[in-house]
């Protein structure tokens, strides 16, 4: 066995293990990405199909000044090749569609849409939205739906902000608590921009790459880590294969992008953490399965559509965008790439084969002959080690674990109120000023 030693080591190059490797390298430690497959990213990654450009999974993609992703990039000079799609948002309930305003006033305009245009009926939830907001936060001791049925028996409200949470977060407002909702809502009303990666989000984590390796990053490819290696209770490295050849590589940390459960199992097991830890995560453990369809079409389905479709009039099938209509180089000459997304009626029990077929079904009641016309060049299912999210919002894990050196990031801990890839890269710069806190005290006292 080979060794070699940095001062940390990221298992995984999804969102949270490249922002983390940004912050760090930054910081000027030494840094090894050790990445499973030959490309970058993981879920906010691209695949090419058949002459498209074709997402592994995010597709709306945090781009504003505020965004964990926007300051990881900008603190190694990365560029973020973005198309900026903020507010091109179309809801779809059985009445008809709506068009978020471009100057403002969606949310009651969303909650006027749902009541057909009933003012005393939306004013009074607007109202109750609006004291959410600004001064009782619900707690999570109930669900969105719970919430909503306190005001409201209309069912086109409920299946709108059904629509809205499944899209957004992958569960339904009767998994979603309320208190986790309205945290969502109120951090994302604060000027936040959201964006198309103008090649792919494959381009992005390149770009994100080259800007780690030019600060000394290393960046290993095709490599499992198939250990943590713990003593005494701290990290002292990983164990690696690559090429047929194993070999240990030693680090004062382990961040692990792989999701809290494989992270224990990389770890030793359950045994060598603190118990109330394990007791946290078995408890709300669920992870939220997506369903993920991507096709080729001669023309587009919504020829102005240029941000995303948000469907509250299904079972399951809950969001459409046309990537090829904000970017055309994500489809090839003459074609059009839609991607459309489904999610469980209950993600705690997922008929998963019935409710990818039944997202097919909707995807052709919405759009008649569609079915015949595409070409799919994606129908995937993203659960088990690699769902949509390792556990659902407002149910995360800490980023730091009770073996010293060792951290989470990744959407298995996102900070309180952010979600998907925003969530992933919130929890590096938690787990990363965590670490780097606790690296400068260690250097201070070395030296003194």
């Amino acid at each position: 066995m080979t060794e070699e030693h940095f001062d940390a080591v990221i298992i995984g190059s999804g969102m949270g293990g490249m922002c983390s490797a940004a912050w760090l390298a930054a910081a000027g430690l030494e840094v090894a990405v050790i990445e499973r497959t030959g490309h970058l990213g993981g879920r906010a990654s691209h695949r090419e199909r058949h002459g498209a450009i074709v997402t592994t999974g995010a597709i709306m993609v945090p781009m504003g000044p505020g965004s964990a992703i926007r300051q990881a990039f900008d603190v190694v000079g990365a560029e973020m090749n973005m198309v900026d799609t903020t507010g091109r948002m179309r809801y779809r309930l059985a009445h008809g569609d709506y068009d978020l305003p471009p100057g403002g006033g969606g949310l009651y305009g969303m909650i006027e849409f749902a009541f057909e245009g009933d003012e005393p009926q939306a004013q009074a939830l607007f109202a109750r939205f609006r004291d959410a907001m600004s001064w009782w936060t619900p707690l999570d001791s109930i669900t969105m739906r719970e919430w909503l049925d306190q005001y409201t028996d209309n069912d086109n409200v409920k299946n709108l902000f059904n629509g809205y949470t499944a899209a957004l977060m992958g569960v339904g407002i009767h998994e979603m608590g309320a208190g986790t909702f309205f945290q969502f809502l109120k951090g994302s009303s604060k000027g936040s921009r959201f964006g198309l990666a103008a090649e792919g989000n494959g381009d992005l984590m390149a770009t994100l790459a080259a800007a780690l390796e030019a600060r000394g990053t290393t960046i290993m490819r095709r490599t499992q880590v198939n250990e943590i290696l713990v003593e005494s209770g701290r990290v002292s490295g990983v164990r690696v294969a690559a090429g047929g050849e194993e070999r240990l590589i030693g680090a004062n940390y382990v961040l692990s992008n792989t999701g809290p459960d494989r992270t224990v199992d990389l770890a030793g097991g359950e045994d060598n953490f603190e118990a109330s830890y394990v007791a946290r995560l078995h408890i709300d453990a669920d992870a939220a399965t997506i369903f993920h369809l991507s096709f080729l079409m001669d023309r587009p389905l919504i020829p102005d559509l240029d941000g995303s479709l948000v469907l509250g009039n299904n079972t399951n099938l809950i969001y459409l965008e046309i990537p090829s209509n904000i970017s055309p180089y994500l489809a090839p000459p003459g074609k059009h790439l839609h991607t459309a997304y489904g999610a469980p009626v209950d993600s705690a029990n997922v008929d998963y084969e019935a409710e990818l077929e039944n997202t097919m079904m909707e995807l052709e009641a919405n759009f008649p002959g569609v079915l015949a016309e595409a070409e799919f060049v994606v129908k995937a299912m993203h659960r088990g080690r690699a769902p949509g999210m390792h556990r659902w919002v407002g149910r995360t894990m800490p980023v730091a674990t009770p073996i010293r050196g060792l951290y989470n990031v990744g959407d298995g801990c996102t900070a309180p109120g952010t979600i998907g890839t925003e969530g992933a890269a919130s929890s590096a710069k938690l787990a990363t000023s965590d670490l780097l806190e606790r690296h400068d005290r260690a250097t201070l006292r070395g030296s003194s």
